[in-house]
């Protein structure tokens, strides 16, 4: 990563008003800080103002204006924050809506639309008092009736919520009085902070969709933008809320997601101005963005873990010993280097990162497989001279780059341990329609986008049975149960001796096979001042960021 003394500094300085901002540090304090990274006073001061309301645009500190064009490579597969279950729907519903909590750049919670929060009767109880005077985009004020009503919306028996891990165990929600709003679980809930920061749990307004209007099609929430339109297979378009409850913010004028699904044309885009962001660089143009001058290109191994879905239901892979054949088969030093350009980290075991503390340090498989073993579990399994005579569909994603990139190594993996899939492709959203959300498939191939500050917030939603995102169909008794004691365990080390036990069973069942986790590749302009880029790959932070004139 290229990085001027300049772009450090400011990053620096953002770090300083986000510990100020949300009260970790005093007025005295933040000003002889800056001090000492050399901001004047003037200048230190005017940051002071303009996170306390009053008004400022002393130079050198944040600047109004300009407009941020971001490119994605796919299409968003909806705008309601109960039906949108991709990562490409949760960036935009996170410019649109809020959320109760928010997350950092380094995915730890602080209150967003809660002013404050207390835990009480032992981790079972949580109560929030909201931001008073909060308005929705069009015009209505946000209170604790919104916050009931979001929430009894995901809970609801067929809400279809694909994150329904995350609200299962809220027993209760109740609007104390207009600003106050008190959720009761049925079990201690490690990761509930979290849950109330993502873009799932974002609050809708109750009396505009009560009278029927579709936040599908036009989603309206407090959040720091306000949706436009959208464009299929072209772009989403915002503009800035003037009445967004972070006084001053946000500072760009309007933002722009441009859909390039072309990956060479999105990095021509990038590097030709049509677009000033993109955290989706193709790895095999990463190099050439950290070469263009003008522009910052930064590298963060984040949440972004691609997994190989084998369908459980289905012969051959309702046998356990068959799916650990599928792992053993696969080359992922290839994928990293054949499909990520050496921008990625196979993984060899379960599926949290080392950076992340449920991190088991499993090593299960070989980086570049073991074919001998695949055959022998074959074998094993009653199929010694490989699969023959079952038709084995591997219908892809075809709006990500990435996965159609790994298919036909994947592919050709497969065909070498005997295992014969004839790769087809097919287009977001119709994929969602026809293969992901009916289990529709032999092998597909997906990957996940999450917070992960919380191992749960993705290990149980792909493992535990009966979850929207587990369309594998993977029933363990035994894994639901080391599961559920891993999300209510009272202590972080015992937590983290479960997730251990957990992703030790989900080597011996395999009921996905893990692949790689691919490092988020960011390319922006260098005019672009205080974003602070987040492991999860969402762009909340963007609230924060300003363009140079």
């Amino acid at each position: 990563m290229r990085q001027s003394a300049g772009v450090a500094q400011q990053r620096e300085i953002g770090r300083l008003v986000d510990a100020f901002r949300h009260g970790g540090m005093s007025r005295r304090a933040f000003l002889r800080r800056c001090g000492a990274l050399g901001v004047s006073l003037a200048a230190a001061q005017h940051l002071v103002g303009a996170y306390t309301g009053a008004p400022a645009a002393a130079a050198g500190g944040p600047r109004r204006g300009g407009i941020l064009k971001a490119a994605f490579s796919a299409d968003p597969a909806g705008f309601d924050p109960v039906r949108g279950p991709s990562g490409m729907s949760h960036v935009v519903i996170e410019q649109v809506y809020s959320t109760l909590m928010a997350l950092d750049p380094d995915a730890k919670p602080y209150p967003e639309l809660a002013q404050s929060y207390k835990m009480t009767d032992g981790g079972l109880t949580y109560t929030f008092n909201l931001r008073q005077g909060v308005k929705f985009h069009h015009g209505d004020e946000l209170t604790a009736e919104d916050v009931k009503f979001s929430f009894d919306r995901l809970r609801a028996p067929k809400s279809g919520y694909s994150y329904g891990a995350q609200v299962e165990t809220i027993k209760s929600v109740d609007a104390v009085d207009r600003y106050t709003v008190r959720f009761r679980l049925s079990k201690v809930t490690g990761p509930f902070l979290i849950y109330m920061a993502f873009p799932g749990s974002s609050i809708v307004p109750k009396k505009l969709v009560d009278s029927g209007h579709d936040l599908n099609a036009k989603p309206i929430g407090t959040g720091p933008f306000k949706f436009v339109s959208y464009e299929p297979r072209s772009a989403i378009k915002f503009q800035r809320n003037p009445e967004y409850f972070e006084k001053g913010k946000p500072y760009f004028d309007a933002m722009e997601y441009r859909i390039i699904s072309d990956i060479t044309a999105l990095t021509n885009a990038l590097l030709s101005g049509v677009v000033n962001f993109s955290n989706e660089i193709p790895p095999k143009d990463f190099a050439k963005v950290k070469a263009s001058a003008g522009l910052t290109a930064v590298t963060l191994e984040g949440s972004r873990y691609n997994w190989l879905l084998l369908n459980n239901t289905k012969k051959p892979f309702d046998n356990p010993k068959v799916r650990q054949a599928v792992s053993f088969a696969l080359d992922r030093q290839a994928l990293v280097d054949g499909a990520f350009f050496g921008l990625a980290t196979p993984i060899l075991g379960g599926v949290v990162p080392q950076w992340n503390w449920g991190y088991a340090d499993i090593s299960f498989v070989p980086p570049k497989g073991d074919l001998a073993k695949a055959k022998a579990l074959l074998a094993e399994a009653g199929y010694p001279s490989g699969i023959t005579g079952v038709d084995i569909g591997m219908t892809l994603p075809s709006s990500f780059p990435n996965i159609m990139a790994m298919g036909p190594i994947v592919q050709a993996n497969l065909a070498k341990a005997g295992i014969q899939a004839k790769l087809g492709t097919m287009e977001i959203p119709r994929y969602w329609d026809e293969i992901w959300s009916t289990s529709n498939f032999g092998i597909t191939m997906m990957y996940w986008l999450s917070p992960l500050a919380d191992p749960d917030d993705f290990v149980t939603n792909n493992y535990h049975c009966g979850m929207a995102i587990n369309v594998q169909k993977y029933c363990s008794k035994e894994m639901d149960a080391l599961l559920e004691q891993a999300k209510s365990a009272p202590t972080v080390e015992a937590r983290k001796a479960l997730y251990r036990k957990m992703q030790d069973l989900s080597m011996q069942d395999m009921p996905i096979v893990p692949l790689v986790n691919g490092w988020l590749l960011i390319g922006h302009t260098s005019k672009l001042q205080n974003y602070r880029p987040m492991r999860t790959g969402f762009l909340k932070t963007l609230k924060d960021a300003w363009l140079e004139a």
